[in-house]
């Protein structure tokens, strides 16, 4: 057998490091990808929506969202006007078991729910428990302060992070 010479086994080696190089930042930019699409901190956003009840009438309400993907916690408070004229406040905690789908999506599953004082809602708004008990949280990043949300179609918008 013959032996490969100095030359050789150094166009070998510089070759080997090269692909190293190639290859690891290749996997560092994937990883800063999902890096960056994934809020580091709580993110907050104000809500206004409308929900159509078939039978009721429509429901209307303001009020302001902290998610939080570190602590599994999203923070709800609402006033909700309903059909009939109704004024209710929604001022709860939702602590969430997150399951990473890909980069910017999350499977949730409400694993317990504390209401604030204040909370008025009781069980007179059934749509808003239905959309917060399990589902999907979305997260795209598209620029340094914001990040697009869609909590099961309920809750749709843009997140403010603070940096």
């Amino acid at each position: 057998m013959r032996k490969l010479s100095a030359r050789w086994k150094k166009i070998i080696a510089l070759a080997s490091v090269c692909s190293l190089l190639v290859f690891g930042s290749l996997i560092y930019r994937y990883l800063a990808g999902i890096h960056k699409d994934i809020p580091q901190v709580p993110c907050s956003a104000s809500i206004d929506f409308v929900h159509a009840d078939d039978d009721k009438g429509i429901w209307q309400g303001r009020g302001d969202m902290i998610i939080d993907p570190k602590e599994g916690a999203l923070y709800v408070y609402y006033r909700v006007e309903s059909p009939e004229g109704k004024q209710y406040v929604y001022n709860r905690r939702f602590e969430l078991s997150l399951k990473r789908i890909d980069t910017s999506r999350y499977l949730f599953k409400t694993t317990a729910i504390s209401t604030f004082d204040g909370d008025t809602a009781e069980n007179n708004i059934p749509f808003m428990a239905r959309g917060f008990q399990g589902g999907v949280i979305t997260f795209s990043f598209f620029s340094e302060f914001d990040y697009y949300f869609n909590i099961n179609n309920l809750v749709i918008g843009v997140c403010q992070v603070p940096r």
